[in-house]
């Protein structure tokens, strides 16, 4: 009796936990790297409960091989490639792997982000939405590899609206990763 209460207590206070504790982010540091907004960026996101893991972004055909062979295997929902600028004023460049997937079964390495072509197309969308911004599609070196979602972000970001900026990300990371569990809900109502 106790543990059939203690299963239905479990069961029913399972979906109210964290909401991101199953969502993982990797993030690989692109361009000129600003210490303090790395931090915080990394702070932000562990406090709202992603598991995060950073990279620095490779400048070389191996390096870049390496990368890739160590984030493939993370159990991460995402991968963002990101460029934090401190600047006045806020805003974002968000952009996708211009790559085609191959017509064989074996790909090569450059074929790889196209497979998660449309889920990198809905999560790019997803993360211009809040910032009224646009994407484009680019050949971009960082997706050499990866095989998860992703897309390449160039944040401009006042070191007064900080919390701001990362919170607009959020917003279109979650929408991101809820948008299958709206479409679940609705099927069984």
């Amino acid at each position: 009796m106790r543990r059939t209460a203690l299963l239905v207590c479990i069961l029913l206070l399972v979906p109210f936990l964290s909401l991101h504790a199953r969502d993982n982010i990797v993030f690989c540091q692109m361009g000129d790297r600003d210490p303090a907004l790395w931090s915080a960026l990394k702070k932000y996101f562990t406090g709202k409960g992603y598991g995060v893991s950073m990279y620095e972004g490779a400048d070389t055909i191996e390096k870049q091989i390496q990368n890739a062979n160590k984030i493939s295997k993370e159990k991460a929902d995402i991968f963002l490639a990101v460029e934090l600028v401190p600047s006045e004023k806020e805003g974002i460049f968000v952009a996708l792997s211009k790559t085609k997937r191959g017509k064989g079964s074996i790909l090569e390495i450059d074929e790889v982000p196209a497979v998660h072509g449309t889920d990198s197309e809905e999560l790019a969308l997803s993360i211009a939405a809040p910032f009224s911004a646009k994407i484009k599609r680019l050949p971009l070196f960082v997706f050499l590899g990866i095989d998860m979602p992703g897309a390449f972000l160039k944040i401009d970001c006042p070191k007064d609206k900080t919390g701001e900026v990362f919170n607009k990300l959020n917003e279109g990371l979650q929408k991101y990763l809820n948008r299958g569990i709206k479409d679940e809900n609705e099927r069984k109502n």
